[in-house]
């Protein structure tokens, strides 16, 4: 359970956005199964690289904590992320042969959903 709700609200925008986009991508693009699996997994790399940094940071607070150890644990962790993340677009790219675009589209959705909450705090900004 995230403890911050702007991370919250940013992971839960993420991935309606990279829904919508892949809806979308599906409707709009000539190649629909194709379109919509790219924008999948460009969202999927977001989301290990989302998880990967949000990792490494958790890891680097727990190492200047208290608790011995626990932190060369995390930074592993953040390290193999990276691996995956390479593994994951070495494979979407080159063995799925996914329509760049929609993948570049889905990677964007952590942006779009950046945007949505910048959007939302000049509306509202007390909350």
């Amino acid at each position: 359970m995230e403890r911050d709700p702007l991370l919250r609200r940013l992971e839960r925008d993420a991935v309606v956005a990279c829904a919508a986009l892949a809806v979308a991508a599906a409707a709009l693009m000539p190649a629909r199964l194709a379109a919509a699996a790219g924008v999948a997994g460009g969202g999927a790399l977001v989301w290990i690289s989302y998880r990967g940094i949000k990792g490494g940071i958790d890891a680097a607070v727990e190492f200047g904590g208290n608790r011995p150890g626990s932190g060369w644990f995390g930074l592993v962790k953040f390290l193999a992320r990276y691996g995956i993340l390479a593994a994951v677009a070495y494979v979407i790219m080159a063995r799925l042969s996914l329509p760049p675009v929609a993948v570049v589209a889905g990677a964007s959705s952590f942006v779009i959903a950046a945007i949505v909450e910048a959007l939302r705090s000049l509306i509202n900004p007390h909350s």
